[in-house]
């Protein structure tokens, strides 16, 4: 993804044509995923976000960022944006409505597709509301997209709604709502070392002035170190028995002993264990570390299953039914007029051939095409730009899918994906799938670098949840990257058998409905 700044309107940018996503997106949540979503995949355009810096969002003091620019960069492109342009809110604040649009959309950005919120306002002093964006683009032939409200829980999902979540110490809620975890990626920062005289040696990250600060205290974590997940424990807040200049992240990480100063790291935040407090000594603060670890470990090995997490293709979502409508598409693009047995065949040619997914794709989209009659077919990467594209926008999931997703939620128990995967197409399909919001995390095999079935793929799911592989239930089809897998991080496998596949493991429990899950809590 390119990431472009604008100093003034006046500033040339490539004028290619784009679709724009307009807002602040400070957090990149569910509602701004909505937004951006319509910005992407439209054929020969651009998929753009346009927005201020943090000047703009100064003027609201309390409107502290979600996620770091390194975060928020990583998050546009697994939905898929192909640049993101940062915009000098001093030069653009006094624009009007139709300068905005006229100068900066028409003009500079060559925007065809204009994506925004149902609540976004634009121009000098907030003057433009989505009737005046509609109007004023509508006059240059710009298409505009209103995104709906999201609402998770009954309650509209926006970034002072996840702020408030965070400064109270809920951190799953705010993370389902962000629809990625939160998490600090901040550069590690020498320290006084006290932790290591005392036994538990931590690594610092300096919270900035303009990023919202969770309730101080002790929270469960997790941090990924070349490429192995870590259990952690980290204190947040001003150390006010020994003393800290400002707000800081301070964490124990299980099982490490190293030098990580100067690099950024991710810390993962999971759970609130206590609220921050002082102490009469240094010992007794040693003591209640001690504490802490132990009490957070010992969550973590408490029995009973807490959650329950998901393979998506083929247990999730019915592939084969979303295939042949993605085939439906593919055929009447390129053989368009084809007598309708001819195109049945052409497509069940597809299916066939695409062996359920497991294929590679280059040799998939160079031989397909011609297997089917396609003379002169496009190149590799542009049908598999457009298959990432097109895909998603199909997903089919079974049912009972989303019941059961809400019902699981409804009795308290966490639910997750994890999924192999490329990463925007992945993402993509758990968005138009609707399954996003009923999820606590989704795992992306591509994202992550590790892919089912290793056993870190299935930890670093659990961590992020702050739970033990013992306390997830793990629910798939594929009798080695599911079952297999699962079963060797230590997770209890359900294999979903729906149709009459062996699983090759007498040991795993055997359903053929996701509703049976019920009977495995």
């Amino acid at each position: 993804m390119e990431i472009l700044q604008i100093k003034n309107p006046d500033t040339p940018v490539a004028s290619a044509p784009r679709a724009v996503a307009l807002g602040l997106f400070d957090g990149v949540h569910l509602g701004h995923r909505r937004v951006m979503m319509n910005a992407v995949g439209v054929d020969g355009l651009t998929a753009s976000v346009f927005s201020f810096g943090r000047e703009a969002a100064a003027l609201k003091p309390d409107a502290k960022a979600l996620c770091t620019a390194s975060r928020m960069a990583h998050v546009l492109e697994t939905i898929g944006i192909d640049e993101w342009i940062e915009a000098d809110f001093a030069a653009f604040r006094d624009q009007t409505p139709e300068e905005f649009v006229e100068k900066t959309l028409d003009r500079q950005l060559g925007a065809r597709r204009v994506c925004c919120g149902f609540n976004f306002r634009f121009g000098k002093g907030g003057a433009g509301d989505v009737d005046t964006l509609r109007r004023l683009c509508a006059e240059r032939g710009i298409e505009v997209l209103v995104a709906d409200e999201v609402a998770v829980d009954g309650e509209t999902v926006s970034s002072d709604r996840i702020r408030r979540l965070i400064e109270s110490g809920n951190i799953p809620a705010a993370s389902r709502l962000l629809g990625h975890p939160f998490t600090l990626d901040l550069p590690v920062a020498k320290g006084r070392q006290l932790g290591r005289q005392m036994g538990f040696p931590t690594i610092n990250q300096i919270l900035p002035p303009d990023f919202v600060l969770p309730r101080f205290g002790v929270y469960e974590s997790t941090v990924i170190i070349d490429g192995k997940t870590h259990y952690g424990v980290s204190n947040v807040g001003v150390r006010p028995t020994v003393g800290a200049p400002r707000p800081l992240c301070e964490t124990f990480i299980e099982d490490f002993d190293g030098d990580l100063y100067g690099q950024t790291l991710s810390v993962v935040l999971t759970r609130f264990v206590r609220a921050e407090r002082p102490f009469s000594s240094v010992e007794e603060l040693k003591t209640q570390i001690t504490a802490d670890c132990a009490a957070v470990k010992a969550a973590r090995e408490t029995p009973g299953i807490r959650a329950v997490l998901f393979d998506f293709d083929d247990t999730l979502q019915d592939r084969p039914k979303a295939f042949m409508k993605y085939a439906a598409f593919f055929v009447d693009r390129y053989l368009p007029g084809l007598p309708d047995g001819e195109r049945q065949q052409a497509m069940q040619t597809m299916l066939w051939l695409n062996t359920g997914g497991y294929v590679d794709y280059p040799t998939f989209f160079t031989e397909m095409p011609r297997a089917i009659g396609v003379q002169n077919p496009p190149s590799f990467p542009v049908l598999f730009a457009e298959y990432q594209r097109e895909f998603p926008r199909l997903s089919t999931v079974f049912p009972e899918t989303i019941p059961v997703l809400t019902r699981l939620r409804e009795r308290g128990v966490i639910v997750g994906v994890v999924t192999n995967g490329p990463t925007v197409q992945q993402h993509r399909k758990l968005d138009f799938a609707g399954v996003r919001p009923l999820c606590d995390t989704a795992v992306v095999s591509m994202e992550e670098g590790v892919h089912k079935p290793d056993p870190e793929i299935f930890l670093r799911a659990a961590a992020r949840l702050g739970l033990s592989p013992d306390q997830c239930l793990f629910v798939g089809d594929h009798p080695i990257n599911d079952i297999a897998g699962a079963k060797a991080a230590g997770m209890h496998p359900l294999f979903l058998d729906t149709r009459c596949k062996d699983c090759g493991d007498d040991t795993v429990p055997v359903i053929h409905n996701l509703w049976e899950i019920e009977k495995f809590l």
